[in-house]
């Protein structure tokens, strides 16, 4: 027993048992020198799902396992510790208790990635031998020593007797008479018999058009399939010049094969100075092959990858390594810098010492782009991921301030109208009152933002909606900015809420005209647009189709990538105490909530450029009714039902109404709401519900009160609409809404308007 554990323990080989669930049970340590693994942290791994690369080879390994008891020699691609991975040959057995039932599985491991490596590079020999016997100019023949049966011919063959494959292939060179003398053949072989190979051996030929050549050739045997076959080059050197002649045509070949390669294959010292490169680099980069061979191509490095180029090639040359992959920017003949990707093969002397290196190297300029693109792209989708996560805060936040700011606005308004206030209180309470508007206004800018306001929108054209706040952004902006309105003249309506459009328009000029101290212009203009396939590939938050384009100009001081990644974000300004950081947030939440998107290009120094998109629609743009105005006194004797989930708001709105001389039901809930519609006896003339209350939401409570009072009128009222009453913040058509916080008088003169019909 102590030889076998020394054996395993100090075995190169891995010793392991799991159970039947894959779990391993017991690991030899050898387990730390093949995968990073200690002992302590492989106990208990899964192999199929902690070891194997590809969990499924595992199953085929277990099937194999269970239908013949033991496999041997079975290959697949493990995992390090460090994510490396490398090959292993696993022989392996079911173990079972004493009473014969399967307990799991015990196996050897084994490190071949040595070995996978040695065959790969046997492949790579062996297709590189392939390509050059088909490609080599030189006539390549092989044919059997015993009979002279050839085997295989390659292009030059061809040219050089005039015999194609079907002429050859599977028959005797004497019974083709290519042998001008059958003794050349019979000397040949002796020779190579001899000595194993022949060089320089002249020989007559006849071409298949009977003329008689003279060969030079070389040949050796090969051992191929169990048999002995000569291979053999030849070259036509029956008259100098011909054979000058093949050797241009060869050259000729050879140079246009590596001229239309997508790499350039260069040579370099171990100075770096350039022996060799290929006449593709004219091509690809431009220069000549003797603009560089000579200089030291470290020289053709962009200066910032330089020093990041030699630490890798020293590091390579210590370490003796065998290639590296190497990317960077190279300089073109042109002047600009281009990306490349280079596969240094390191060559090395036989003391080890670096003489230099190989390099393939190819424009890679395209896949940098693509590479930057798919950057920019996951950088848009990150930041409109975290502007929506914003929003979801940003609109939660603002219904309960909404609700807190309703009897505050509310009750400061009623004790303002209280006569007998004592002018030392009023002046507090209009304090009170200011301060709780200001609020407010901030609160809606937040619901702007979240696009969870409620929008009236219609079929608009953007260029009235300019020209009408035209005038008012030259009294606004400063004297020192010059505007100028540019506008397309086949513009195409869009639908959208004019108040927040004129908004959106104030909004940008303001940040344009702030971005400009000293002075300087402004460009507003309108286009058409449509936006394809192409577009929307590298905009993925935006669909196909046509598009209104509002862009503003400015010539101010610009932003940096940092800040403009940010400028949409609720409370983030460059302006310091001066700025809410809310105008470019409520800006991007009313775009987003017309369907539409904001784009920005700015650098430092150069000014920036908003553009923003909205779609366009069918419907054209017709006057619409504003909203009917009460036609009398803002006081009633209707009975109202208040519904209304917070007890302040509530309480504030009955008071309001029943000072107004209305008589108010009132309920916390639907359910509530229901019970006192059934104990009244009258009629119910009007329905003041919250829209989101627990339970029940107000849409379904007057969906349900309309079946016993078919003639109540319903007024919708919430800090946000949460989509039930309108479809992504629209206000469906004919129905009555107010906003919280509201007003005396907003909430009077509503109620007057529903009541009216």
């Amino acid at each position: 027993m102590e030889i076998y554990r020394s054996f395993v323990n100090n075995s190169s080989d891995l010793f392991y048992r799991t159970g039947l669930d894959g779990k391993i049970s017991y690991i030899s340590p050898s387990v730390y020198k093949l995968s990073g693994y200690t002992v302590k942290e492989a106990i208990g791994m899964n192999m199929a799902e902690q070891i194997y690369l590809f969990p499924e080879e595992r199953k085929i390994f277990i099937e194999k396992l269970h239908d013949k008891g033991q496999v041997v020699n079975f290959e697949a691609q493990l995992k390090r510790k460090d994510g490396a991975v490398w090959w292993a040959s696993t022989s392996a057995h079911l173990y079972r208790d004493r009473d014969g039932k399967v307990l799991g599985v015990e196996g050897i491991t084994r490190d071949i990635t040595g070995l996978q490596t040695a065959n790969q590079a046997l492949k790579e020999s062996e297709e590189r031998f392939r390509l050059a016997f088909l490609t080599i100019p030189d006539a390549i023949n092989l044919n059997r020593v015993s009979d002279g049966v050839y085997i295989d011919i390659n292009e030059g063959f061809t040219d050089l007797t005039g015999y194609t494959r079907e002429d050859v292939i599977g028959k005797p060179s004497l019974d083709i008479n290519i042998w001008k003398a059958s003794e050349d053949r019979k000397r040949l072989v002796d020779e190579l018999m001899k000595t194993g190979h022949v060089k320089n051996l002249e020989a007559r030929f006849v071409r298949k058009n009977g003329e008689v050549g003279i060969g030079l050739m070389s040949a050796r045997i090969l051992h191929i399939n169990n048999e002995d076959v000569i291979q053999s080059i030849t070259k036509d050197i029956t008259e100098r010049k011909n054979a000058e002649r093949s050797l241009q045509q060869s050259e000729k070949r050879l140079r246009l094969i590596t001229d239309n390669m997508a790499d350039v294959v260069s040579q370099v010292d171990a100075a770096f100075k350039v022996i060799y490169t290929s006449p593709s680099l004219k091509r690809i980069f431009g220069y000549l092959p003797h603009e560089i061979e000579g200089k030291r191509g470290t020289d053709m490095i962009h200066p910032d990858d330089l020093e990041r180029i030699l630490k890798v090639a020293e590091k390579a040359r210590r370490q003796c390594a065998q290639s590296v992959l190497l990317q960077y920017r190279y300089r073109h003949a042109n002047g600009d810098y281009v990306w490349v990707e280079s596969a240094v093969r390191l060559l090395y002397d036989e003391r080890g010492q670096s003489k230099g290196a190989i390099l393939g190297t190819r424009d890679i300029s395209d896949r940098k782009q693509a590479e930057k693109e798919k950057e920019v792209l996951e950088k848009q989708l990150i930041q409109s991921q975290k502007l929506e996560s914003l929003g979801r805060l940003a609109g939660g936040v603002a219904h309960d301030l909404n609700n807190l700011l309703s009897p505050i606005l509310g009750y400061s308004e009623l004790l303002l109208d209280d006569l007998a206030m004592q002018a030392q209180h009023k002046e507090k309470i209009e304090q009170i009152n200011m301060a709780g508007m200001r609020a407010r206004d901030l609160v809606s800018q937040l619901l702007a933002f979240s696009r969870k306001q409620t929008l009236k929108v219609r079929s608009v054209n953007v260029n009235d909606v300019l020209a009408d706040i035209g005038k008012l952004l030259e009294r606004t902006i400063r004297e020192d900015i010059e505007i100028s309105i540019c506008q397309c003249p086949h513009i195409k309506p869009v639908m959208a809420d004019t108040g927040q459009i004129e908004q959106v328009i104030m909004n940008l000029a303001l940040n344009a005209a702030d971005a400009m101290p000293e002075g300087g212009k402004l460009t507003i203009e309108t286009a058409l647009a449509e936006l394809d396939e192409t577009y929307t590939s590298t905009h993925p938050v935006v669909n196909q189709g046509e598009y209104v384009i509002l862009s503003f100009s400015d010539t101010g001081h610009g932003m940096d990538e940092g800040t403009r990644l940010k400028i949409f974000e609720p409370f983030f300004s460059t302006k310091g105490k001066q700025g809410t950081g809310l105008g470019l947030a409520t800006v991007y939440g009313i775009v987003k909530q017309h369907h539409g998107n904001i784009w920005v290009y700015s650098e430092p120094g150069n000014g920036s450029i908003f553009k923003i998109y909205l779609p366009t629609t069918q419907k054209q743009p017709m006057v619409t009714p504003t909203d009917k105005k009460p036609s009398s006194g803002l006081t009633g004797s209707e009975t109202i039902l208040l519904v209304e989930d917070d007890t302040q708001v509530r309480d504030l709105a009955h008071e309001i109404l029943t000072n107004h001389g209305y008589t108010i039901l009132q309920a916390q809930n639907g359910k509530e709401a229901l019970n006192v519609c059934r104990s009244h006896e009258g009629p119910i003339d009007l329905l003041i519900t919250d829209v989101v209350m627990p339970g029940m939401n107000g849409k379904e409570l007057f969906s349900i009160l309309t079946k016993k009072h078919p003639d109540v009128q319903v007024i919708y009222m919430s800090g946000y609409t949460e989509n039930i009453v309108s479809h992504n913040g629209v206000l469906d058509e004919g129905l009555q809404f107010i906003q919280k916080p509201f007003t005396v008088f907003n909430l009077t003169a509503k109620v007057r308007q529903a009541l009216a019909g």
